[in-house]
């Protein structure tokens, strides 16, 4: 890639889980950029989230595109195997993770997501959440049948009505969008966005100009508000 990238990448297992369900990737050969977050008891959710990115990494090194087809393929084949590893296997059942996946070009970025693990676009100091959250508060939000205040304190901001391992067959949202010099992009678990807002995550972001800095500095907050989840950021800066 002819890019000049500079990446920060941070997890952590918060201060009520006992496991990391999170889970992420960085493969810059390929320009491929994911971020997961498991669901299950025992070890399902990590072993759901673990699972995801290994395959959508292992499909679009195999293909060899960066495409949305590649991307959409790779999200597919993942889904299919949790799905069918939770069948074989009993103490799996039930395992789902989201995942939100990044292929960067020079001047373009192609973006698949499902669940509600994020993705935004920072630019010139504004940020633009560019996935939709899958789960039932996004939807009532986008129905008008609550407002932004009311959500964050909503019984069900967790519930979640679409993930890997749901279903056999399930599409991901995906996304072809331009970016440019100077861009940054964040991948984030709920971890993070439950806790730390969108104005503070561009603050942190616009004002530290190394990404790995960027990425501490969230997770410093997020713990410091409760770290009630694993955390996990990612930030991509186009340089």
């Amino acid at each position: 890639m002819e890019t000049d990238l500079r990446v920060g990448s941070l997890t952590d297992v918060g201060k009520v889980r006992e496991i990391n369900q999170d889970c992420y990737s960085i493969d810059s050969d390929n320009g491929l950029y994911v971020v997961a977050d498991g669901m299950g008891g025992h070890l399902a959710g990590e072993k759901a989230s673990r699972r995801a990115v290994e395959i959508i990494c292992q499909e679009i090194a195999a293909s060899g595109e960066n495409s949305i087809s590649s991307l959409q393929k790779a999200i597919q084949e993942a889904n299919r195997a949790i799905v069918t590893q939770s069948l074989q296997d009993s103490s799996m059942r039930g395992m789902g993770t989201t995942v939100t996946a990044v292929l960067a070009q020079e001047t373009e970025l192609f973006v698949g997501h499902i669940g509600d693990s994020r993705a935004y676009l920072i630019r010139r100091g504004r940020i633009e959440q560019i996935t939709e959250d899958h789960s039932v508060v996004a939807q009532l939000l986008r129905a008008r049948a609550i407002t932004p205040q009311e959500a964050q304190r909503h019984p069900y901001r967790n519930v979640i009505t679409r993930c890997l391992g749901m279903q056999m067959e399930i599409e991901a949202d995906t996304q072809h969008l331009p970016w440019q010099k100077g861009d940054r992009i964040l991948l984030c678990t709920d971890g993070l966005s439950g806790l730390v807002s969108d104005e503070e995550m561009a603050s942190i972001s616009s004002g530290s100009e190394d990404p790995q800095e960027a990425c501490q500095l969230m997770v410093d907050l997020a713990l410091d508000r409760g770290g009630h989840d694993n955390v996990t950021v990612l930030i991509l800066a186009n340089e």
